[in-house]
């Protein structure tokens, strides 16, 4: 093969391309272009669906002509060219018509039916159509073409299944001998009248053996047919969404359905994805974020920076998954959520660089690939489909925490001049004193327009004060859709609508999706197709982690604060009630102003963010049938936001009033030409693949914010700020252009091999040094279709090599100033350009992997059982690296190539039919997959060597928990401050006032789990469908800041538990109370026990030096979906003017079946906004349980 390049200097695209990709970007022309093609396909299929003449979608497919010449060629060749030239699909046993060659046919132009006519005349076949699809069939021996006497007819009825309770709609069944026939309807039910006398009646289905089946005066025939495993072909959508048999393929992917997804209404596509696919991990966030980050990873992490997510395809289309998220504050989520779950006929995830290899730079760490559903040709009505559901969610798992002792330092009362105690209100801790009743002045009797001003109330505990906060969420989601078409055109438009009310107060999410599919024959060779997609979300969430919103109930708190107090926030005079204040004066007057804290209810209603998205997304398709075996085409692809955030910060809380908004803008545009060429040989195929892609992307942002405060507070607006507000914006555009080709050979439906070549040419890299190629090779053999062993449905063998690389980011390549601002210049007057610290490199590369993989899949007893089974092994190397460098030279950092990490594994996927009965089935899937990430090297050039890289930190009180990657160990290292630990005996070692001492820097291991995995059921009971879906992990670890805070403040239940002498451990010491600790004397080398100040320990030790104590094992299992539905049978529907009706309960996230780490903290929701990786909790949101019920209606 042959393969040419034209390239451009500077690393743009020059002539003709430049010229038409300015065209392009004009977002005048541009919006027009997209209305105009919406508007004609919208037009142009409604009207060949109105204006269509009456009678069955098969007829009118029929009179769909084509021209056909045959040159002695085989059947199996004509076949094919007609299947691409028409919808309709062929069904045969490839041995049978094998030796059917020679075939010559004259060009003209015939209908379907008259061309399979002159090919099969001659032969011992004919054909039997059902639908769009066309059944190959031996012709009937001794056919009856004689004139008959008149007989009486007779009127035959039944049902027709699939063998396990399922029935089937559209089976062929015709009297054989003659013409009379008929077809099942929706519940696998017929009627057919026969002359009387008997004969033989012959079903027939797509995929099913055909049965011959005696009537022997017989008036109700029910048949349960038998899956004809060879006549099966599973089909897969592969990179730039071409259709390949899965047999054929030499590398793994796997395919979740659509049905799949949205069992129980999840809203974000990839969490849909947890445990459904072997090698693929996903990391939600709490439901209580509605729409918060779902982080994905295939085959763990092969990138330095932990940032290896995959690509995401929607239709051909590359998606944005960009996230504006941090660590602490608001979740806005991963975009990707724009995508309406309901639209998705199927996702099929390429696990390795040699499935995804035609991506090339951009498809090194995996691809997901997503179709969404279309109308159908020759359906000759329109469908309409509704599903809905309404569910309502609560608050759970909430950490335990001890209900003795109040807020305070001390356990004693302070007092008032006149000797009336007080409750502390400046302590944001609960080590004060026992909540036993007494008398006291709480927080709210120092307001003087509250009805408690100057009263003593008791001071009791309030167990439930944070249960308190929390109210019933619910959420609706209702999608509608309308799909058809006629002989020559499809078409589907889908509306969605979600809304959300949070667990939180005045928390709260909507979103909009409509969509449209369509295609049209504009004639027989040329045809224009479409899928535009609009999404608008508008939300406002609360804030995650440390600082931020409510998270701090668990770290900072009192037991005995009243939460029923605080819901009245406001009082009337417009000022603002808090619980944590400054100490009063003895006169009891006190500074009202908050401290430390807001009021949880003020920041719900006064200090809230708000965000907002547009997006629109979708391409505009040509193909054009150049030859019978040859098809080109052009795509013009498209995806566009803008994100909008506002955040305010009112006046009358511990913080200056502020506000602040940013517009966030990203558009790509992808051009596309692809020519595809499928050609069949006696035993012989080829399916061969050429393109050009060029991806042009732009990024902009606009920040403002106010400084000094509001001129006027609760007016917010940037033009209030009292000074000089901060204005920033930012410009980023990057482009790629490529060309790709890919081979298939095929032998006896046996032997199979791949080759892809794909190069880049990205305008990050330099212009001297800014192409590459990336190549892959995969081979399969069915080695069932050798050994024809009758248990054996399928096996398969399969192994690829492939490299792929990962592009830079814009602008490491080249030299460029920064622009300061007027509060980052001393004198704050004069903005100046200024070199940047960081170095940029010239010679930099892309990093690039090197993948190895094999694999088996079989299938036995007809499908019933399954295995898919992949071992992999993947090299990257030449990853980015920041590397320290001498400050004579202007800066402090460079970045290098450098660095390699390798990825080993396997990934196992079971699939089993355990039970098949005429009422009752059990299917049963379960996916689990092992993956180590190993850092081999990082970089030594003999003077400076690097054996660290700081993925992320984190600091409190002076004290650094990070993770790394540490040459020879691997990815994830979890570094921080340990027990102090006696060398010969491992015993805590301990100081002369017996607390524990503790050591820097160890190394606790890896945060990535071991294992990750999911198992799925689904039992069908007559009507009654049961769905459940589990998903675990083994291994991995988190550092919880949240739980190591709410031991130094008091709050957790071990700092007021009894201790071993059956004291509370705050009781003095001297009295049997404290805390045991057992350990090794540092000074005198003696084992101690003894009982140590509950405070010290708690507060001083555990709470700030010994983070190992917060560290705990990441494993779960969890039952994260279960639906039960019924569906209403057509004898209950009766006449209604429906087709299908189904009702059910569904549940998400309904209970955690087990969990290594303690009760209050989520495993399985930890994804910290756009942090690369999960090993940080440091204010999780609250968890959600969800239930409701769902109604799907099609008519």
């Amino acid at each position: 093969m042959n393969f040419s390049v034209s390239k451009a200097e500077g690393g743009r695209p020059c002539g003709r391309a430049r010229i038409l990709a300015r065209w392009f970007r004009n977002p005048y022309l541009r919006q027009l272009m997209r209305i105009s093609v919406f508007l004609l396909a919208i037009s142009l299929t409604s009207i060949d669906v109105l204006l269509a003449t009456p009678g069955h979608g098969q007829n009118a497919e029929n009179a769909t002509t084509i021209t056909l010449e045959l040159k002695d060629e085989s059947l199996e060749t004509a076949l094919k060219r007609i299947e691409n030239l028409t919808p309709f699909r062929f069904v045969y046993r490839n041995e049978e018509i094998r030796n059917i060659n020679h075939l010559t046919l004259a060009s003209a132009r015939r209908t379907v039916p008259e061309t399979l006519s002159l090919l099969l005349e001659n032969t011992a076949f004919t054909y039997r159509q059902i639908r769009k699809n066309i059944l190959i069939v031996r012709k009937e021996q001794g056919s009856v073409t004689e004139e008959r006497p008149a007989v009486i007819d007779q009127t035959i009825s039944g049902k027709v299944s699939d063998g396990e309770g399922g029935m089937l709609a559209g089976v062929s069944i015709v009297l054989q001998g003659t013409t009379t026939g008929t077809t099942t309807d929706a519940d696998g039910a017929y009627k057919l009248t026969v002359p009387d006398g008997g004969g033989v009646l012959l079903f027939s289905f797509i995929g099913f053996k055909t049965e011959e089946v005696s009537i022997d005066n017989r008036s109700v025939i029910d048949v349960a047919l038998i899956q004809d495993i060879k006549a099966l072909t599973e089909v897969v959508v592969t990179a730039l969404g071409i259709t390949r048999e899965e047999k054929s393929l030499g590398y793994a992917t796997q395919e979740v359905k659509g049905q799949n997804l949205t069992y129980t209404k999840e809203q974000n596509v990839l969490g849909s994805l947890s445990g459904k696919v072997a090698g693929v991990q996903v990391t939600g966030s709490p439901g209580s974020s509605m729409g918060g980050t779902q982080k994905i990873k295939i085959r763990g992490v092969n990138l330095l920076d932990g940032t290896n997510e995959p690509l995401i395809v929607l239709d051909g289309t590359p998606m944005s998954n960009q996230n504006f998220s941090e660590r602490n504050g608001q979740d806005y989520g991963n975009i990707i959520q724009d995508i309406n779950p309901d639209d998705v006929e199927s996702i099929n995830v390429l696990k390795g660089p040699a499935a995804s290899a035609l991506y090339g730079l951009r498809g090194q760490n995996g691809v997901i690939m997503i179709v969404t559903k279309k109308g159908s040709r020759g359906a000759r009505k329109v469908n309409v489909d509704y599903s809905g559901a309404f569910s309502v969610e609560k608050a759970g798992n909430f950490m335990p925490n001890q209900n003795l002792y109040g807020g305070g330092s001390t356990q004693t009362f302070s007092k008032l001049g006149d000797g009336t105690p007080y409750a502390n209100t400046s302590v944001d801790e609960s080590w004060g004193p026992k909540m036993d009743g007494t008398p006291v002045r709480q927080f709210y009797s120092f307001y003087p327009d509250d009805p408690d001003y100057g009263k003593t109330t008791p001071y009791v505990p309030h167990p439930d004060n944070i249960k308190d906060f929390y109210e019933l969420g619910h959420t609706q989601n209702n999608n509608i859709s309308v799909s058809g078409g006629g002989a020559n055109s499809s078409f589907r438009i889908s509306y969605n609508r979600t809304t959300t009310s949070g667990v939180q107060p005045n928390t709260w999410l909507k979103r909009n999706n409509l969509g449209l599919n369509a295609s049209l024959d504009i004639t027989s060779k040329l045809t224009v197709s479409t899928s535009l997609n609009y999404a608008n979300n508008r939300g406002q969430r609360p804030a995650q982690g440390y600082d931020y919103g409510t998270t701090y109930f668990n770290q900072w708190f009192q037991r005995s604060i009243d939460m029923k107090k605080l819901k009245n926030y406001k009082y009337p005079d417009g000022s603002f009630l808090h619980w944590n204040l400054s100490s009063p004066s003895s006169d009891g007057t006190i500074d009202t102003e908050a401290l430390y804290w807001n009021n949880p209810y003020f920041d719900a209603y006064e200090n809230f963010s708000q965000d907002s998205r547009d997006r629109y997304f979708g391409n505009v398709a040509l193909s054009y049938q150049l030859l019978p075996s040859l098809k080109v085409g052009g795509t013009i692809r498209s995806d566009m936001f803008t994100q909008n955030i506002d955040n305010r910060t009112a006046a009358g809380g511990r913080y200056l009033s502020e506000y602040s908004i940013g517009k966030y803008q990203n558009q790509e545009m992808n051009y596309e030409f692809l020519a595809q060429y499928s050609k069949t040989w006696g035993s012989f195929s080829l399916n061969a693949n050429a393109g050009a892609n060029l991806m042009h992307q732009k990024y902009t942002y606009l920040f403002q914010r106010t400084a000094g405060g509001l001129s006027t507070p609760g007016f917010y607006n940037i033009a209030a700020s009292v000074d000089r507000p901060f204005v920033e914006s930012y410009l980023r555009e990057k482009e790629i252009r490529s060309l790709f080709a890919m081979v298939s050979l095929g032998y006896k439906d046996t032997w199979f091999l791949d080759a892809s070549l794909r190069n880049d040419n990205s305008s990050t890299l330099p212009t001297t040094n800014n192409s590459y190629w990336y190549p892959s090779v995969s081979g399969s053999a069915v080695f069932s279709e050798l050994l024809n062993w009758q248990p054996l449905s399928l096996g398969k063998f399969r192994a690829s090599y492939a490299m792929a690389g990962g592009d830079l980011k814009p602008y490491q390549t080249t030299y460029f100033y920064e622009v300061g601002n007027v509060y980052t210049n001393p004198d704050r007057t004069v903005n100046s350009l200024y070199v940047p610290d960081e170095l940029n490199n010239p010679t930099l590369k892309p990093s690039f992997s090197n993948s190895y993989e094999t694999g088996l899949d079989l299938k036995f007893f007809n499908n019933r059982v399954g295995m898919s089974f992949t071992l992999y092994l993947q090299r990257n190397k030449n990853q980015i690296l920041t590397l320290p460098v001498s400050g004579a030279s202007g800066y402090t950092t460079t970045i290098i190539n450098a660095g390699l990490i390798e990825n080993k594994g396997f990934e196992l996927a079971l699939m089993a039919t355990p039970i098949r009965s005429g009422k009752f089935n059990w299917d049963m899937t379960f996916n689990i997959s092992r993956n180590r990430s190993m850092v081999k090297e990082l970089y030594n050039d003999g003077t400076i060597d690097i054996n660290n890289f700081l993925i992320a930190s984190n600091t409190y009180a002076g004290r650094t928990v990070s993770v790394n990657a540490h040459v020879g160990e691997a990815y994830g290292n979890l570094i921080g401050q340990a027990y102090a630990r006696d060398p010969a005996t491992g015993k805590i070692l301990l100081g002369d006032n017996n607390l524990p001492l503790y050591q820097t820097n160890h190394n606790f291991g890896s945060v990535l789990p071991d294992y990750t995995g999911g198992f799925q059921n689904t039992f069908t009971y007559g009507p009654v469908s049961l769905n459940a879906m589990i998903d675990f992990q083994a291994g991995g670890q988190f550092f919880s800041w949240t739980k190591m805070l709410s031991v130094k403040s008091g709050q957790a239940v071990e700092t007021a538990a009894l201790n071993q002498n059956g004291k509370n451990v705050r009781d003095p010491v001297a009295e049997g109370g404290g805390v045991q600790v057992n350990g090794i004397s540092k000074t005198t080398g003696q084992e101690v026990t003894a009982f140590v100040d509950a405070k010290a320990y708690y507060r001083n030790t555990l709470g700030r030096d010994i983070y190992e104590e917060w560290l705990y094992d990441a494993s779960f299992i969890r039952l994260r979906e279960l639906k039960v539905a019924y569906t209403f049978s057509r004898d209950v529907l009766g006449k209604l003017p429906v087709r299908s009706v189904s009702v059910g309960f569904i549940a998400r996230n309904p209970l955690m079946i087990w969990q290594k780490a303690p009760k209050g903290l989520n495993p399985a929701e930890l994804a910290n906004g756009s942090e690369p990786i999960s090993w940080l909790e440091t204010g999780q949101l609250i968890t959600v349980r969800s239930y409701g019920v769902s109604l799907n209606v099609s008519f």
